[in-house]
């Protein structure tokens, strides 16, 4: 239950604060004078939209808080404890801000939140039926939700909601990979193409590096060959101007002489070093002259391998060289290719697992919304009897989709259909009932379903508008009656509804031109004299004062 609300700064309000009771409470006062003003401060505070608007002239900001008693709401207190924003003593203390000139706050126990949290918390603690819902009857959407809140399945309704999103997103989200799978099939056909000649070729990075230098060594054997045979001629060969014969003629001639100078020995030793040297690099040059054969058939099998990389080079617009890694990008655009293939086949798995998910969903929603229309149908046609309407027949009805038109809400659409009077036939609420008829329907339905619905707190803004005299008092029965299992707050014109409130808040305006709006517990004296103006209008009499004593006095019986 709501065990306070302040509100300050908030349209003409200056700053308000009401403590509620348990059972019903109704709050009264003239025409105009803002009674609507304390719901629509509640709506707000349970994450409602606003705007500035809202805000009293003159100030920079409005402020609502309220306190719930969530002790026994085990709904509530579970979401709670999920958003560690448990309260003490079992309360959950909401607030909002609202500014000129930024986004509104909201804060749940002392702690900023989002404003989708104060919509989520508001959902478990206070239902609002707004003084215009008849209204509202009149759409499919919310003939739907009436019955799944009768039937108890609005969890299951909002799960099969989401799973339905879930569908759509990945079915749309597959689609479009499909279809951008089959533009790019001719492409990745051309890719394949071009990997399947590119390996046949087998590039290797280092190829054309040696086959180049291989081709200059066969395209000048000849000239090697006599360049490094003459340089052997002059080294080792000739026998008497080769650098070996002179090298050891001069070391010979230095050792005869070292008898005569030791230090000639040295140097002796040095040229035998250099004619070592000088033979081995013969040598060298040796096994270098026997590979310098001239071969055709090799140097033309290098030029063809040769021209066949260049082409393909060309062909695909790199060095041949780059012919290796330009393989490599091509495998890796097919694995790109093969990987949005596997996605394919991962969505249409998701797809497919999602569907079957929605389906067991649906088909339990289905049952129980079969469950629940023959007894609302029952429950609703028993209240419009009693509320005046003695020949009225109301129907919810299910008209089942066919297999493939899954909607967000299940698999049938849910309407309403009364017959008034007994010679009618049943048809849409908007075509069979009158303007009062359907404010009737609606306020049974209300209360049809507040009964069932887990929400502690319900909220009632003059939904009892185009009744009056004896179907006022019913009215104000159901509510009072409805106020034994939860906690109900009724804003009302009329006398025969207010009597039944265990609690009674009248709202006036206050201030030197009455521009302010002032709430007020009534005690029992006052409240004999609110009632008395709620029936006699300006002339308040005895008469009238008697009349109102005598109301609340049947009322509390």
């Amino acid at each position: 239950m709501i065990n306070w609300l302040a509100v300050s700064d908030f349209v003409v309000v200056r700053n308000v604060e009401v403590v509620f009771g348990p059972g019903m409470t109704v709050l009264t006062g003239e025409t105009g004078a803002g009674k609507s003003l304390i719901v629509d401060a509640m709506a707000i505070l349970l994450g409602d939209r606003t705007s500035a608007d809202v805000i009293h002239p003159g100030s920079k900001k409005s402020e609502i808080q309220g306190c719930f008693d969530v002790s026994k709401n085990h709904r509530a207190k579970d979401w709670l404890s999920e958003q560690q924003l448990v309260g003490d003593d079992g309360e959950c203390i909401l607030r909002r801000l609202v500014f000129r000139d930024k986004a509104s706050r909201g804060f749940v126990n002392g702690r900023p939140v989002p404003i989708q949290s104060l919509r989520a918390i508001g959902a478990l603690l206070v239902d609002i039926h707004g003084q215009h819902e008849h209204h509202l009857l009149l759409r499919g959407e919310v003939q739907r939700a009436t019955l799944d809140a009768y039937a108890g399945i609005r969890a299951q309704v909002a799960t099969i909601n989401e799973v339905h999103g879930q569908f759509s997103e990945t079915n749309e989200l597959l689609k479009d990979l499909k279809i951008r799978a089959a533009q790019e099939e001719e492409r990745t056909s051309f890719v394949r193409h071009q990997v399947a000649e590119l390996e046949a070729l087998e590039p290797d990075p280092d190829e054309w590096h040696n086959l180049d230098q291989r081709q200059t060594l066969l395209a000048h054997t000849r000239e090697l060959a006599e360049g490094v045979w003459q340089s052997l001629q002059q080294l080792r060969d000739d026998e008497t101007l080769s650098a070996l014969t002179s090298l050891s003629q001069a070391r010979a001639r230095l050792h005869d002489i070292a008898k005569f100078d030791a230090t000639v020995t040295l140097i002796a030793a040095e040229l035998e070093e250099l004619e070592t040297r000088l033979s081995e690099a013969a040598n060298d040059l040796q096994r270098r002259l026997e590979r310098y054969e001239l071969d055709p058939d090799e140097y033309a099998r290098v030029q063809s391998r040769l021209s066949v990389l260049h082409d393909a080079a060309r062909k695909f617009r790199v060095q041949p060289e780059a012919l290796a890694d330009t393989l490599r990008e091509l495998h890796e655009t097919l694995e790109d290719t093969t990987a949005s293939g596997s996605r394919i086949v991962t969505l249409e798995e998701t797809l497919c697992a999602l569907g079957q998910r929605y389906d067991t969903l649906a088909s339990e929603i289905t049952r129980e919304r079969h469950r629940a229309v023959k007894r609302l149908s029952d429950a609703v046609t028993s209240h419009l009897a009693e509320l005046g309407l003695e020949q009225a027949d109301f129907k919810a009805e299910l008209t089942p989709l066919a297999a493939d038109q899954r909607q967000r809400h299940g698999m049938e659409q849910v309407h309403f259909s009364v017959r008034t009077h007994a010679e009618m036939t049943h048809g849409p609420l908007a075509k069979v009932a009158s303007g009062g008829e359907l404010s009737r329907i609606s306020l049974a339905l209300q209360v049809v379903t507040s009964a069932v619905d887990p929400v502690p707190i319900s909220i009632f803004d003059e939904v009892d508008v185009g009744i009056g005299g004896s179907i006022a008092e019913i009215v104000g029965s159901k509510l009072r009656t409805l106020g034994r299992d939860r906690q109900v707050l009724c804003i009302t014109h009329l006398p025969q509804v207010a009597v039944q409130g265990e609690g009674h808040l009248r709202v006036t305006k206050s201030g030197d031109n009455q521009t302010e709006v002032a709430v007020e517990t009534l005690d029992e004296r006052d409240r004999v004299e609110e009632i008395a103006r709620m029936l006699g209008g300006l002339t308040i009499t005895q008469k009238t004062l008697a009349h109102a004593r005598d109301m609340l006095t049947r009322a509390a019986l």
